[in-house]
């Protein structure tokens, strides 16, 4: 008897694993339309929902909305969401505007607009000293880390996940200390600070002035609390979602903390890859697009706001990864005149490192190749995992009830049995 109950929980996880293994899977072997790609995507990924914007010679060649947000409220491609750390790409481009418009320098000691942070202690990667002056270079190069306890002004306590590199072994090398250059949150909000010094504007109104408004985004703000609806964040457990009530303090708006769409996000992709000739936004005309995705530093891997990563194939340019409830993933493709956006409103480091990266890669092969195989169930391995840990806990729960049981009868026998020796 005490075999067959130790061997039952076995059992079931060898059933549960079995029937996942052999239930048919969904959708087709393969991919050649977006349509169907993240329709069927988004149920085999447990992913709740996301926008999409997808952009290939200049056009706008997609734009759809899956699914529903945290409390299962339908997405269109309408609806706002947070992006999380791919509000650095607006930052940036502001930061390349002000530059243009001679209204800031990019090598200027940063104590030239906030004298207050003289006596922050910056850091190198590898934990030494900076002994150069904090330039607002560094600063959007990422090539400097801070010791949150000292910027409390910065909320450093909401703070986004910095998006994944393009493939899993750098993705894991770059969160360790091998890396040659850390990438701190705090960074972009410094530098948003510093924009409204030079400006004399706040972040909210350059945001409208300078991209929002000339480029027609309507649903685009540093003010989520300006909007009438934004798709409520979902976190995840085992594959099945939960919502999350959050808002993000005005000072994340610069690193973390934009609100826009995938409607608009696509115009924003749109000038950024393949400006139509003679557009411009104040201080960037077309022929100064190409300025936000060049490196700031010769051998570093960031230009204005934009990640840049040399590979084998090339260069990789994105951005992303996830707040508390979102997570986005926005790659362009220059030379190809071309950009994949997706907006989730849900966060998670398997969300915002490998879900939606895959998916990029996915969408990639259907634009520049005309099919894609579809990826591994990532929902299934997570339920599996999950009815594992259930069992698991249940098991441990009978098992301590069993030994209470037990001990509660033994001490019963044991008094039982000292009254009976003196009576």
């Amino acid at each position: 008897m005490k075999f067959l109950r130790r061997i039952i929980p076995w059992i079931l996880v060898a059933v549960i694993i079995l029937a996942a293994l052999y239930i048919p899977d969904l959708g087709p072997e393969n991919y050649r339309d977006f349509d169907s790609l993240f329709k069927n995507e988004r149920v085999r990924q447990g992913i709740a929902g996301y926008e999409v914007a997808i952009i290939k010679g200049g056009e706008i060649v997609f734009n759809k909305a899956y699914g529903f947000d945290g409390q299962r409220n339908l997405l269109d491609t309408s609806t706002p969401l947070y992006i999380g750390p791919a509000s650095e790409i607006f930052t940036g481009t502001l930061l390349a505007q002000l530059v243009n418009e001679k209204k800031i320098s990019l090598d200027v000691p940063i104590t030239h607009f906030i004298p207050e942070l003289g006596s922050l202690k910056a850091r190198t990667a590898g934990g030494d000293s900076l002994e150069l002056p904090l330039t607002l270079r560094l600063l959007a190069a990422h090539r400097v880390a801070f010791p949150e306890k000292d910027l409390p002004e910065f909320d450093p306590e909401t703070m986004g996940l910095e998006a994944g590199l393009p493939d899993a072994d750098l993705f894991l090398s770059s969160h360790f200390p091998t890396e040659k250059y850390t990438r701190s949150r705090l960074s972009y909000r410094i530098v948003g600070a510093i924009l409204e010094k030079a400006s004399g504007m706040k972040y909210s109104e350059l945001l409208e002035s300078m991209i929002a408004i000339p480029l027609d985004m309507r649903s685009t703000t540093a003010e989520p609390s300006s909007m009438l609806r934004i798709a409520v964040g979902a976190g995840s457990f085992f594959g099945l979602t939960f919502p999350y009530v959050e808002k993000f303090p005005y000072d994340a708006a610069p690193s973390d903390g934009i609100v826009t769409t995938s409607e608009d996000l696509a115009k924003f992709l749109r000038f950024v890859v393949s400006p139509k000739h003679g557009q411009r936004i104040p201080g960037l005309s077309s022929a100064q697009t190409p300025m936000l995705y060049q490196p700031l530093y010769k051998d570093g891997d960031t230009g204005f706001g934009w990640r840049i990563i040399e590979n084998k194939e090339g260069r990789s340019i994105f951005q992303g990864g996830s707040i508390r409830g979102y997570a986005s993933r926005i790659v362009i493709y220059p030379e190809r005149n071309s950009a994949i956006a997706i907006l989730c409103p849900q966060d998670g480091v398997l969300i915002s490192n490998f879900l939606l990266p895959k998916l990029v890669s996915c969408a990639e092969q259907v634009l520049f190749e005309g099919e894609s195989r579809r990826s591994f169930p990532t929902q299934r391995a997570q339920l599996v995992l999950g009815f594992i840990f259930i069992i698991y806990l249940l098991n441990v729960i009978l098992q301590t009830l069993m030994s209470y049981s037990w001990a509660k009868n033994l001490l019963k026998y044991r008094e039982t049995s000292i009254s009976q020796l003196y009576a």
